[in-house]
């Protein structure tokens, strides 16, 4: 990757072929220039000179790609606060009693018409839907989705038997969500 990069006198404190190969690592994991200049020592400034430079062709297609990968953080964090809600302060006599949670409607119909079009885009704006031939007569099947999580969960369920105990994403545990573990929870 670092051969790619624009070629610059060396310089000890510039931005390094290193340097720019650990910048775009970082933005990609994290999504933040900021933060990612912080992580190799430089400058907010610096980075956007060198990203404006008509050399760093290279180095602004890295950049442009590493946001890309950040996609998915921006993407979880939205469906968290669609979720969950984002706290909001309560004054009272200029002094903070407490807090409540805010839930962005916008947002959670945003989601909602991207994830599932079908049922929550205006009318207007979908486009007409292809019927294979032959077809015309089937109907689309409410459980065809449930069916497609029961059969990743249950890959997910297998997992837990292997060495190492329960099988975690990102340190929380998965749980078993067969329909018979629902029935019996449900009264």
């Amino acid at each position: 990757m670092a051969s790619n990069l624009p070629a610059r006198r060396p310089r000890r404190d510039g931005w390094t072929a290193d340097k720019q190969e650990s910048f775009l690592k970082t933005l990609a994991t994290c999504g933040c220039v900021t933060h990612a200049c912080r992580s190799v020592g430089m400058s907010r400034e610096s980075a956007y000179q060198l990203y404006n430079r008509e050399s760093a062709a290279d180095f602004r297609r890295g950049w442009e790609a590493a946001l890309d990968c950040s996609l998915r953080l921006l993407e979880d964090e939205m469906w968290s606060r669609a979720i969950k809600g984002v706290p909001r302060p309560v004054f009272y006599q200029g002094e903070q009693v407490g807090e409540y949670r805010h839930f962005d409607e916008r947002l959670a119909m945003f989601l909602l018409r991207f994830r599932r079009p079908h049922r929550y885009a205006e009318i207007a704006r979908l486009p007409p839907a292809l019927v294979p031939p032959g077809s015309e007569n089937d109907q689309p099947d409410p459980d065809e989705a449930l069916g497609s999580l029961d059969f990743h969960l249950g890959d997910l369920v297998d997992d837990n038997a292997l060495p190492g105990g329960p099988a975690t994403i990102d340190a929380v545990n998965i749980v078993n969500l067969s329909p018979t573990s629902r029935a019996e929870g449900s009264d």
